[in-house]
């Protein structure tokens, strides 16, 4: 099971790969793992270790063959930034950038930092998580976790544990990949209320204190924002370990109404269309 495959024009997009918005495009996920795999190929980093992970969303990519081209900007001696473009056929679909710098030693002194017993990754959670796919969590949920979405449309804080299908079929995930692909789904999180996914991110942002270790890592949301239809999400990254990362995304709200658990979108109302999300320029 991969997200998708090598081909003569690029990279195929594979089943997992199919977006929830529209059948016709590719989820935001797979395309912020695609992204991922590009730097580390075109870009790999050496002895610097990524640490800021952007990624905008120009138009939906569709579900077709899709290629990417990765370069470095610059190079210090404790930086390097880098940068990939996306694209289907002539057209640019998204841009990404990342900064990676070399790793340091602590500075003395405590800080504070927030606490989140409820990611814990405890027995009970790791055998309820399928293999590979999603555990969901929120706090209004009776048992607090259970693999069914629907289970947790709802108005209270979400959060979730995922063991990662592979970008490439047989291929293992690199750290990077699993940390994009993951903090892609702040958005599913922080704008998911009791009406559905509301709003559609248009870009995302991953902070990384360290790489992810393991397959199996989590997110919870932390906050949301919004008005006039533009909203702004953030949420935590977690592992086995602990947390390792904070993720950011910007969103607006979707024409077409609420991406809802339970339905598809052959049921999502039409909204007033002066207010069509559309990532598309003025041809």
């Amino acid at each position: 099971m991969g997200y998708f495959e090598h081909g003569d024009e690029g990279f195929h997009p594979l089943p997992f790969a199919q977006s929830q918005w529209a059948p016709n495009s590719i989820n935001g996920s797979a395309l912020a793992g695609l992204i991922a795999h590009a730097l580390e190929k075109d870009c790999g980093a050496g002895s610097y270790r990524p640490a800021r992970f952007t990624m905008d969303i120009f138009r939906q990519p569709e579900f077709a063959p899709i290629q990417t081209r990765g370069s470095v900007v610059r190079e210090g001696r404790s930086i390097r930034i880098a940068d990939v473009h996306v694209y289907q056929g002539d057209r640019t679909v998204a841009r990404a950038s990342m900064v990676s710098v070399t790793p340091t030693r602590e500075p003395v002194g405590a800080r504070w930092r927030p606490v989140s017993p409820s990611m814990s990754l405890d027995e009970r959670v790791a055998e309820a998580l399928p293999q590979p796919g999603i555990l969901w969590g929120s706090d209004e949920h009776p048992d607090g976790w259970s693999v069914p979405m629907p289970e947790h449309q709802n108005a209270s804080r979400k959060r979730l544990w995922f063991d990662q299908p592979s970008l490439f079929d047989d291929v293992d995930n690199t750290p990077l990949i699993r940390a994009a692909m993951l903090g892609e789904l702040t958005n599913t999180l922080t704008s998911w209320g009791d009406r559905g996914v509301g709003f559609i991110n248009h870009d995302a942002t991953i902070l990384l204190a360290r790489m992810p270790i393991g397959n199996v890592v989590g997110i919870e949301a932390d906050n949301h924002l919004s008005a006039d239809g533009i909203a702004a999400g953030a949420a935590t990254m977690w592992d086995c370990q602990g947390a390792f990362g904070m993720s950011m995304v910007g969103a607006i709200a979707h024409s077409a109404g609420s991406l809802d658990a339970s339905s598809g979108p052959d049921d999502w109302q039409e909204a007033d269309s002066s207010h069509r999300a559309s990532f598309d320029a003025v041809e």
